[in-house]
């Protein structure tokens, strides 16, 4: 392969699958690098080998402007990427035209405020459930301890203490 059918395949693959001007940017920049190679001493044989398969590149090309929002379509023609269910959360964004639309994005447990967040609900979870307990102990308590001591009394009294026997 020559430099010229490496421009073309890469071209090639990037049309339809990044925006013109992405696919420009990147023709421009591999057939710069390939001139400033051969201009620096290697033969063009080493350069296209160093760099690889032209369809690898775009490929990589391609993803990458994925993760940014990239493009895809057909003949040039190119549509804005929708989000990915992982992609999604629940933020809310604004929309000025309409006045708002859901966006989900998924909670990062990593940073500072995921770590709070986390801290926060568990400690409003323990909060709650020594409330409930609480509340129960406190209508319970005052039944179980008096018929705890009548058991005990009669214990004593009536056999069952020690010694008796």
């Amino acid at each position: 392969m020559n430099r010229n059918e490496f421009i073309s395949i890469l071209r090639t693959v990037l049309s339809g699958e990044v925006p013109p001007s992405v696919v420009e940017d990147n023709v421009h920049y591999y057939d710069s690098y390939i001139s400033q190679e051969i201009a620096g001493g290697k033969s063009e044989r080493e350069v296209l080998d160093s760099l690889g398969d032209p369809r690898l590149i775009a490929k990589t090309i391609v993803d990458t402007q994925g993760n940014q929002g990239g493009y895809y379509g057909n003949g040039g023609a190119a549509y804005t990427q929708e989000p990915s269910r992982r992609e999604r959360s629940f933020r809310k964004e604004e929309n000025q035209k309409d006045g708002g639309d859901w966006k989900y994005h998924s909670l990062n447990l990593n940073t500072w405020y995921g770590r709070l967040l986390t801290i926060v609900v568990l400690i409003l979870i323990l909060v709650v459930v020594f409330t409930i307990v609480g509340g129960i102990l406190s209508w319970v308590l005052p039944v179980v301890i008096p018929v705890l001591l009548i058991v005990w009394v009669i214990r004593i009294f009536f056999g069952g203490g020690p010694g008796s026997r």
